[in-house]
């Protein structure tokens, strides 16, 4: 949990340097080492726990808002329009994936599923998919790995029987 603990520190310390500057860098990839390594090291370590999950689901969710609102105020005005059209999209398939599974299984029902890991590598190269492709091939990239992720997990928490964290994709209902 000291990870998971680390990269909620890192995700708000990135609200407080120069977007895409050397510290930027360090931060971010402290953020997302320790993303890679928390839940490999805790099952390695047989000490994984319900808190531990959803801690890093919750520190998941912390790193993604940064990213969205530094690369909100990264891009022209005339984005600002689409970019809210599109997180609210995002968003509100995750909250009724939420609150769907809050009522069935009286829990806070994030998973990890292969499709939010790749969603979360895909915000994960967002600094680089922005400096290399261009503001509208990464807003395209990241929307579709996000909107693919959540339409996921909506469909795995309304087919559930039982609440299962680490399914790793509807197919394995």
């Amino acid at each position: 949990m000291t990870l998971t603990v680390s990269r909620i520190i890192g995700a708000l310390s990135l609200l407080f340097v120069a977007p895409l500057s050397a510290v930027f860098f360090v931060i971010y990839s402290w953020c997302i080492t320790s993303d890679l390594l928390d839940g490999f090291l805790a099952r390695r370590a047989k000490v994984t726990s319900n808190f531990g999950a959803l801690l890093d689901s919750v520190a998941d969710l912390l790193v993604a808002l940064v990213m969205l609102t530094i690369f909100f105020f990264l891009h022209p005005l005339e984005w600002a329009f689409w970019m809210v059209i599109l997180v609210t999209i995002v968003l509100s398939t995750r909250v009724v994936a939420l609150v769907i599974g809050f009522i069935k299984f009286k829990t806070f029902t994030m998973l990890h599923t292969y499709s939010n890991k790749g969603a979360a590598l895909m915000l994960a190269s967002f600094p680089v998919l922005f400096m290399l492709a261009g503001l509208t091939i990464t807003i395209a990239i990241l929307f579709v790995a996000a909107i693919l992720s959540a339409c996921e997990e909506l469909i795995i928490t309304i087919r559930a029987k039982e609440f299962k964290p680490n399914i790793t994709s509807m197919l394995a209902l």
